[in-house]
């Protein structure tokens, strides 16, 4: 498995138990590169796999936050 692929499930099991609420802010891509410690792309990958099985809204300039 992939950091990415990890960050990703990581995510996925907080948003699925409501741990992350629909309409809560997902940490950025740079606050979960440190988080992680692996490059910002890195990061932005997991967010952008989320985003494309249409668990949460990437909004440039306001972040991403878990879908309703």
């Amino acid at each position: 498995m992939t950091v990415w692929q990890q960050i990703t499930d990581d995510l996925r099991a907080d948003i699925e138990s409501g741990e992350l609420a629909a309409r809560s802010r997902l940490p950025s891509g740079t606050e979960l590169a440190e988080i992680y410690q692996v490059a910002t792309v890195t990061a932005v990958k997991a967010v952008k796999a989320l985003e494309a099985d249409g668990l949460v809204i990437r909004t440039q300039g306001r972040g991403s936050f878990v879908r309703k």
